[in-house]
């Protein structure tokens, strides 16, 4: 093999050994309550702050606020700016949702409240991982949409999308994955599209 030869040889190599390493993740999403109680053509719905193991994260708020004003434009009311809502909503949960619900009820500012709550359970997988190691390693996260009907008092629309990464690196190679923050922006992604087909915003 001469030398010109060796170059494109040494490049499928390094492409083979890259794509052997690479670990993408597999999503899985989960119908926790009806899918039909939603309608976004009527009412005023407000978007509660994005959560992640209980921590605001901005970059996902912006990203559903971003989806969801294509759609609900003016009845989209949100936590902070000029749609900003007048009282101030926690995040919703079986302890306090009955509370907060008649609160807003009484308070007639808004109908729905959508909240998306994220979760990360495994974060053990980096963009790349160098270090030796021969034993399975995973990175996993969840992003649930939640939407509640303040006039019935209870939560009307579930539904969850987890992404999980699992490698098994027992030759210890080098490991290509996704961040987390990646997994998380692709759970929300998918729940968005699901969230507006059926809502109306998109045809099924």
């Amino acid at each position: 093999m001469t030398a010109k030869n060796k170059i494109p040889f040494f490049g499928l190599f390094i492409i083979l050994l890259t794509f052997n390493s690479c670990y993408f993740p597999h999503y899985k999403s989960i119908a926790e309550s009806s899918m039909y109680d939603i309608d976004f053509s009527q009412g005023k719905w407000f978007l509660n702050h994005v959560t992640v193991n209980g921590n605001a994260w901005n970059d996902l708020t912006t990203q559903t606020e971003v989806a969801l004003s294509t759609c609900l434009k003016d009845s989209l009311y949100l936590s902070y700016g000029k749609r900003k809502v007048p009282y101030i909503i926690p995040v919703l949960n079986d302890k306090n949702a009955k509370e907060q619900l008649n609160l807003l009820k009484a308070t007639n500012s808004v109908n729905y409240v959508i909240q998306v709550i994220g979760k990360i359970i495994a974060d053990e997988i980096g963009v790349i991982n160098i270090s030796p190691h021969d034993f399975n390693e995973k990175s996993e996260a969840s992003i649930s949409i939640q939407v509640y009907d303040i006039q019935k008092g209870k939560l009307i629309y579930s539904h969850k999308t987890t992404g999980i990464i699992d490698s098994e690196n027992k030759n210890k190679d080098v490991v290509f994955g996704k961040s987390i923050e990646t997994i998380l922006k692709k759970c929300l992604e998918k729940e968005l599209k699901i969230l507006m087909k059926n809502s109306g915003c998109q045809k099924k």
